[in-house]
Order: C-alpha cells, then sequence, then structure tokens
C-alpha cells in the first residue's frame, strides 16, 4: 500500500511536520512528490491542501499496528508537480535560516498564479476582463461634486478610469487595491462595463529588436570578462562582486559571461529589482540571445507567466530575466546567477517568509557548482565587506566606456535660497540649469522620493494631522484624485475641507509629494513636456514601459519621478539631474539609512552624462556638511564605506552581527504587549549567553491596518546553536500564544520600524 507523507498548508509553527495519508487505487499515478492535494484534517473541519514529500511502500501488518486509523487523499490538485528532492531541500533550508514553516517556502516555487483549494475562483487564463468607463468625464465629476458618488473607493477607481484608458480587470485589483465587489457594485451604478477581450500572449518574438552580437569590451570590461569567466570554467561554486561605477558597461560584461555559460551547455537567472528595469534588460538580452529568454515579472498576466515557468521547467529556454521572484523558476543545469544592483533593497522578501535573495541565490549557486555574480555601483556594505575581507571574488570598473566621464555633482544649500526670497522647492540654481537644458534641447530627471500631492494635511488651529483610521501615519493627499490614501494599508477617503476635531477649515498641506512637484514644474516651465514616473503612474500593466519609451523616444524635456527612476535607466540625452528632499533621506532612523541614502543619492546621480554629452547633478539640502553628501559629490564609495563600516563595527551591526527581528501584532493592544513581554522572558532564559535580546519596544509605527505592534530585537552571530535556540523560543512562545496575537521573525531587516 502506498503512503504518502503530506505537509499542511498552515503556518502554524506546531504543524510544522508530515502526516501520513493513504493513497488511494484512484490516485495511484497521480499522487506523486511534489503535487498539490486536498486531505481531511482535524476534526470537524473543512478539508485541507497539502504537498506531498514523500512517498511510502507499506503493508498491511503496518496499518493494522497504527494506533490509529489513515485517512485517505481526497483529491489530488495538480497536473504537473514543480517540487522535486532538490526544492524540498531549498524549501527546508529557507524554513530553517528565515523561521517560518517549510510549507510557506514551497509556496514560493509553485508556478505564478497557483492557487489554493480554498480560492472560491479559479484565474481565467483565456480571456481577461477590461474595464471601461461608459459615462463622460464631466458627468463624473459632477455626480462626485454633488455627492451622488460618495464612496472614497468609488471615485478613486472613476478618477483612475479617468486618466487611464484600457485598463485590465487585474490591475484595479492588484494595483488600486480595490475588491471585485466595489467594481461590481460601480458596475450596478452605471459608471463602467466589463467587456471579455482575448488578449494576444505578448511572446518574445513580438520584441521589436534586431539580432545583435557581443560589443567590444573596452580594457576594464575585457579584465572583468577574463577573471570571472575563470570562475565559470572551474565550475565550482563561487561568489564575486562586479563593483563598477554607474554607466561602466556591467550589461555588456554579463551579455559575454552568460555567452560562456551556455557554450558549457549550462543556463542562466538575471535579477533585476525594479519591474521598470525588466522591459530593458529584455530588450538587451532579447536581441543578444533571441527567443532562448524566458522573463517573469508580477505585471505580466498569469497565463504569460504560467506559459514561462513551463518553457523553463521543459527547458526550452537558457536564460530566465525578472525580478526577486525568478530565483525559484524551475531550471535545470544552472551555471551562472546575476544579481543586477544588488544592494537593492526589493531584493529582501517583506511577506513570509522573510528572505534574501542574495541568500537564496547562494544556496542554489552551491547546489548547482555554478557562479553568484552580484552587480552594483554602490554595493550593500555587508557585501563590500565580504570582498575586501575574501570571502567573495572583487572585481572593480572605475571607467565609463568611450568619451563618458562621471556626472559634476553640486550642493546647493537651501538656507541660502530662502534669504534670497525663493519659496519655491526648484531652487534658483537648478532652476538656471533646467532652463539651459531646455535651451539645448537636452534632457532632465528630477528625483523626490516620496509620491502623492502632500504627505499630510494639517489644521491650522488646532495642529491636528489627519491620520489613517486604521494606521499610526498621516495620510497622504493625491489631487489628480482629490482623495486622501493611506500607502500602508491602501485606506482611502475623500479630501478633508474641514477639521474633524474643532471644524475649521483653515487646512494647509505640508512637504511635497511628485505630484504637487509636477505641478511647481509645470507653473515654472509652461513650455516643457513633463512626465511622471511614480507608483501611481504605473499602476497598469504596461505603464513602465510607456514611459520610458515616450521619456526616450518622444524626446520628454523633464522626467519626475521616485526612486524606481535611480537605477538601471540609459538616456543618451539626460545631462542633468536634480536630486529633492534629501533632508528627510537624511534624518531617517535606521542602521541601514545611511547606507540607503548614499545608493540612493549615487545611483540616481550616475543617470546623467552617461553617453558623449557632460553630465550635471544638483543636490538641495540645507545640511551641507553632511559626510553622505560629501562622499557623493566625490563619487567615492570608498569613503562612505571606511566610515560607514567602523559604525558598523562599534554598535555591532551587520556584518559583524546579525539582527533578529520578532514583531509581534494583534488587534488588542494589552495582549500584544503580554504576549511580547512572554516572548522577551522565553527568549531570555534561553539564550545561553549565545546572543544579545532588547527588552520590548513599541516601532516608530505603532499601528499598521488596525493591528497594534510591539518589537523585540536579538543581535546574534547566527549559527546552528543559535538558530536551534531561537526555534525552540518560537515553538515554545506558539503553544500557548494567545487567539489573534501573530509572530512574524526577520532575519537581518531591511527597516526596523
Amino acid at each position: 500500500m502506498k503512503i504518502a507523507k503530506v505537509l499542511i498548508n498552515t503556518s502554524v509553527k506546531t504543524l510544522n511536520k508530515v502526516y501520513d495519508y493513504i493513497v488511494p487505487p484512484l490516485f495511484e499515478e497521480s499522487a506523486i512528490l511534489g503535487k498539490r492535494v486536498e486531505v481531511s484534517f482535524g476534526r470537524g473541519r473543512a478539508n485541507e491542501e497539502g504537498i506531498i514529500v514523500k512517498l511510502e511502500e507499506k503493508g498491511n501488518e503496518y496499518i493494522k499496528s497504527l494506533e490509529y486509523k489513515l485517512k485517505e487523499i481526497v483529491n489530488v490538485l495538480d497536473e504537473e508537480s514543480y517540487i522535486n528532492e532538490d526544492r524540498l531541500k531549498l524549501a527546508k533550508y529557507i524554513s530553517h535560516i528565515y523561521f517560518c514553516n517549510v510549507y510557506d517556502a514551497l509556496k514560493l516555487m509553485l508556478p505564478p498564479g497557483t492557487k489554493s483549494k480554498k480560492s472560491k475562483k479559479s484565474v481565467n487564463t483565456k480571456q481577461n476582463t477590461l474595464v471601461k468607463l461608459i459615462k463622460s468625464h464631466d458627468e463624473i465629476i459632477n455626480d462626485i461634486e454633488n455627492n451622488v458618488i460618495t464612496s472614497a473607493k468609488h471615485i478613486k477607481l472613476l478618477t483612475f478610469l479617468m486618466y487611464n484608458d484600457y485598463v485590465l480587470i487585474n490591475d484595479i485589483i492588484d494595483g488600486l487595491e480595490i475588491s471585485r465587489a466595489v467594481i461590481n457594485t460601480v458596475v450596478k451604478n452605471g459608471y463602467i462595463i466589463l467587456e471579455k477581450v482575448d488578449i494576444k500572449p505578448d511572446l518574445l518574438e513580438e520584441f521589436s529588436v534586431k539580432r545583435d552580437s557581443a560589443k567590444i569590451p573596452t580594457e576594464e570590461q575585457q579584465m572583468a570578462i577574463n577573471k570571472i569567466g575563470s570562475l565559470i570554467y572551474e565550475e565550482k561554486f563561487s561568489k564575486c562582486l562586479l563593483f563598477g561605477v554607474t554607466g561602466s558597461g556591467k550589461t555588456e560584461v554579463y551579455l559575454q559571461l552568460i555567452e560562456k555559460v551556455l557554450v558549457q551547455g549550462r543556463k542562466a537567472i538575471v535579477l533585476v529589482p525594479e519591474i521598470s528595469l525588466t522591459f530593458q534588460t529584455v530588450t538587451r538580452f532579447v536581441s543578444r540571445f533571441g527567443n532562448r529568454v524566458a522573463i517573469l515579472h508580477s505585471k505580466m498576466t498569469i497565463a504569460k507567466r504560467k506559459e514561462e515557468f513551463k518553457r523553463i521547467k521543459n527547458g526550452e529556454v537558457d536564460i530566465v530575466v525578472g525580478v526577486r521572484s525568478a530565483i525559484f523558476a524551475p531550471i535545470e543545469n544552472l551555471g551562472l546567477v546575476i544579481i543586477d544592483e544588488e544592494h537593492d533593497s526589493s531584493y529582501y522578501s517583506q511577506t513570509t517568509p522573510k528572505y534574501s535573495t542574495k541568500e537564496v541565490a547562494a544556496y542554489i549557486c552551491n547546489q548547482n557548482n555554478a557562479v553568484l555574480l552580484l552587480g552594483s555601483a554602490t554595493p550593500e556594505v555587508s557585501t563590500y565587506y565580504k570582498a575586501k575581507n575574501n570571502s567573495m571574488e572583487l572585481v572593480t570598473m572605475k571607467q565609463r566606456p568611450g568619451n563618458a566621464v562621471l556626472p559634476k555633482v553640486e550642493i546647493v544649500n537651501m538656507k541660502q535660497d530662502r534669504v534670497l526670497g525663493n519659496v519655491s522647492p526648484i531652487s534658483l540654481r537648478l532652476k538656471e540649469e533646467i532652463e539651459l537644458n531646455l535651451n539645448k534641447k537636452e534632457q532632465t530627471m528630477i528625483f523626490l522620493n516620496r509620491r502623492g500631492y502632500t504627505s499630510y494635511l494639517r489644521c491650522n488651529e488646532c495642529s491636528n494631522i489627519f491620520k489613517c483610521p486604521n494606521c499610526d501615519v498621516a495620510m497622504t493627499y493625491h489631487k489628480t484624485s482629490n482623495l486622501l490614501h493611506c500607502h500602508y494599508c491602501s485606506h482611502v477617503e475623500k479630501n478633508i475641507l474641514k477639521c474633524i476635531n474643532c471644524g475649521s477649515d483653515n487646512i494647509t498641506s505640508n512637504t511635497m509629494g511628485t505630484q504637487k512637484l509636477e505641478e511647481n514644474i509645470k507653473e515654472l516651465f509652461p513650455v516643457a513636456s513633463i512626465i511622471r514616473m511614480d507608483a501611481d503612474s504605473t499602476i497598469t500593466r504596461d505603464s513602465y514601459q510607456n514611459i520610458l519609451e515616450k521619456f526616450k523616444n518622444d524626446k520628454i524635456d523633464i522626467l519626475i519621478g521616485t526612486q524606481m527612476i535611480s537605477k538601471g535607466h540609459d538616456f543618451a540625452n539626460v545631462t542633468l539631474v536634480g536630486i529633492l528632499g534629501v533632508d528627510s533621506m537624511l534624518a531617517m532612523d535606521d542602521y541601514l539609512s545611511s547606507e540607503k541614502t548614499f545608493s540612493n543619492l549615487a545611483q540616481v546621480a550616475g543617470r546623467a552624462g552617461r553617453s558623449k554629452l557632460p553630465g550635471r547633478v544638483i543636490i538641495q539640502t540645507t545640511d551641507t556638511q553632511n559626510y553622505i553628501l560629501d562622499a557623493v559629490t566625490k563619487n567615492d564609495y570608498e569613503e562612505f564605506y571606511e566610515k560607514e563600516i567602523k559604525h558598523r563595527f562599534t554598535f555591532g551591526y551587520p556584518p559583524f552581527n546579525d539582527i533578529v527581528l520578532f514583531e509581534i501584532s494583534g488587534l488588542n493592544y494589552y495582549n500584544v504587549k503580554e504576549e511580547a513581554d512572554r516572548l522577551y522572558q522565553i527568549l531570555e532564559s534561553s539564550k545561553s549567553g549565545i546572543y544579545k535580546v532588547y527588552s520590548p519596544r513599541k516601532p516608530f509605527i505603532q499601528k499598521i491596518n488596525r493591528r497594534y505592534r510591539i518589537n523585540i530585537i536579538m543581535k546574534t552571530k547566527l549559527c546552528t546553536i543559535s538558530y536551534n535556540e531561537i526555534h525552540k523560543s518560537i515553538v515554545l512562545f506558539s503553544k500557548n500564544k494567545k487567539n489573534g496575537v501573530s509572530l512574524v521573525v526577520s532575519k537581518n531587516p531591511i527597516f526596523i520600524g
């Protein structure tokens, strides 16, 4: 008799183990390792989803000897298995070092769009639903002003559709975070219709690119290719940091290294941090390697992602290009993993399991005797420390190809501008340079890492700041929709005209977002063409690609954006970059804040002067003596690193220690506090001197989405003993945990709020 050992789909720590089920004759052939199954679990409960992790043959004597009666598998949910023994080992590794259940890790390796059996509706992969307005803009605005439409979510949906045509329903649900129920109500009220359309898959053949051949490398590029290529030829696991200044031609190095991997009959994964970079990267890779490339990112249709997943598993492609999740692509015979812009925080998952892509990639490369190549102009301090101390190879490129040189960076003191009477967010110096660029028909990029119109509204009579009812944060005003948004829980409200505290209408906006900046720049330069790129303007499926192509092909004068414009983009005609909002970046209170700020500033500065035309960068600030700005001005990463690594050593931060963050949350504050105190006592009593645990504290944002939060921070050097002690403490805490209280554990988190 065949027995299946099944992992149950649950995050309950005490259930993180396998359970035996009989494989009935009906499923003898289909029930194989790695397939999801439906099983009866517990008494009086609905059937649960599980994954088969092992199969054994057992005799009837074994079944009879058990003190309990084994249940049968109810149903097999998958047609094909994407989980093998190697994937199981990877899932166990992730479970161990990121303190999650094995099933949570296995979910990362399932095909995109795989739905739990509990999902009410499956995704239609053959057709897509289009959302179309059937009332005019004037009618909608009139109904909003006359309170015919009162729901903030209805207003948010309709105002978005007024400025965006041909929008798929999944883009609205995922991008605007508006439910299907809200959409159905707006349909019922007669403002929109839903229309089924056939979408032609965006196949690789449709990329309008000509086949390209390898470029003649510069001396520095050739040196990098030779050194890293020698590691590839060894066919042993190794790690390498390619430390190249912005515009030094790292992508051409990647392309030529992949050619070497393909000659060996092996394959490659290339990761980029932003979806906005995927099209640009894929274009270069498709032009070089044709249809041997597969793409994986969340803005693709689920049908297309599934199609690419199958092509990868069937061995039809040699190169996978994608964002973080592409590291789990089911590729065989892997020879090289490239993580471009390795410093980027998007390589750290913010949902369970909270994994580091670089750590996972290192494990996968080790299992495949492959090379892990990290590339950046501003590498993570921990990465550079390891490279400097021979834990990985270090290859540097300090020059831009051809006649291109690094841009000249200038600091503008905004205090002096205010003395001169300039109250504009654009300094007099930056204004002068933008005008010069407009006259020369050269392009400008303006960076402000704050989306929306204004970051908060304040009553001038009682000083009340309008906060989200669900979170301990101020609502952000978005002028295009005339709505207040919470960027943490997605709550929306109609714009407040009177203070809910004192009734005053003396309300002012404070600070500035990209929407307000766009408005200001239009007033200053009425003849200039302007385009904006932020999370609000890139909701639809092709918005990233469309904005970047429009900026390049239509020679748009000014591109305004958040950090999504700061890395990877290569525009020959961009000669000026203006950087605003620096003071708030310098004031961030976090152990990684200096690194993040330097990286953001250096990366966005690197967008200027990437071709024959020289580049200029203007940074506006009131903190002109800051060592971070000094290093950016000199284009000197080494200077920044030397100061930062001393700071890390003094306070015991990574890379000298690991930080483990325990986040306890729940709807009842007193329960959260009680459970946080209990967890602290458990950790304290079991530490045996291997780690330092700090008493519970409230984070900077104490409530998100109605859940109160308390943090416990631990410093340790993670090893087998400390991992085991932490796991034991988590299980002990979970056994008697109060209902409604959750625990999430993060290793070396990118933000401790």
